[in-house]
């Protein structure tokens, strides 16, 4: 545990801005989720709705400073490690990948494939951010990316037919959606390799704002631009029994 006093201002009022941004978009995807009447929108609104509510609790834990703890690199330098960061990433990654396989409807294989990839690579990222050795914090960025990169090509490569399988509309909006998480998820390893817990390019409060700005924008933004898909889409029960019914006429 570290002493919030301890944090420089920057870094302090970032993680408790952040905890406020979390919970309102948390309220924002509830009032939203109401709206939705298919059983589709309501399984999304669950899912998204419990993941920035996780995140402004584990940000909470964070600006208290008890989600913060201190290591001694093998250099002799003082190392904070935000561990609550990855408690809060080893369960809503998982869930906004969920989010995204069930809209285009993909099969139970699929699926722990990527939730399996996905806690595998925050496990090794979190290795690397509790590693003494600034070695073998490298060695376990390395692999964590590598598993990012795997998950890349799954979104890529393996859900998109599963989108197209149901109509155009749905594989269009699920492009929006996955590129959207792709490229904020892009930025995240690039930001670890710079931050405090890599080179130190940069401070640990541009670092702090940096995750807090890429958390915000995968939880809230990407969970109410779901939500606003599912919306609008046809529900996918409701395609396959039109579908079926076309082919029933043929």
């Amino acid at each position: 545990m570290v002493q919030p006093e301890q944090f420089d201002p920057l870094t302090y009022w970032t993680l408790w801005i952040t905890v406020a941004a979390m919970g309102v978009g948390t309220i924002i995807l509830y009032i939203k989720g109401r709206t939705l009447e298919t059983q589709e929108g309501r399984e999304h609104a669950v899912v998204s709705i419990f993941i920035p509510a996780i995140a402004a609790t584990m940000y909470l834990t964070m600006a208290l400073g008890f989600g913060v703890s201190r290591i001694e690199l093998t250099t002799g330098q003082d190392q904070l490690v935000f561990w609550a960061r990855y408690a809060d990433w080893i369960v809503t990654t998982p869930l906004l990948l969920l989010d995204l396989a069930l809209f285009v409807g993909a099969d139970r294989e699929t699926i722990a494939t990527l939730l399996g990839l996905d806690v595998y690579m925050i496990i090794t990222g979190f290795l690397g951010a509790s590693s003494a050795e600034p070695v073998n914090r490298y060695l376990w960025w390395t692999v964590s990316t590598g598993a990012f990169v795997v998950i890349l090509y799954v979104l890529v490569a393996k859900l998109p037919r599963f989108a197209a399988e149901y109509s155009d509309e749905r594989a269009r909006k699920f492009g929006t959606l996955r590129n959207l998480l792709a490229v904020v998820w892009f930025v995240y390893p690039l930001l670890w390799l710079v931050g405090t817990e890599g080179f130190a390019v940069i401070g640990l409060g541009f670092e702090t704002v940096g995750f807090a700005v890429l958390d915000v924008t995968a939880k809230v933004v990407f969970g109410y631009a779901l939500l606003a898909a599912v919306a609008s889409t046809v529900p996918r029960r409701q395609e396959t029994e039109a579908s079926a019914g076309v082919t029933a006429d043929d």
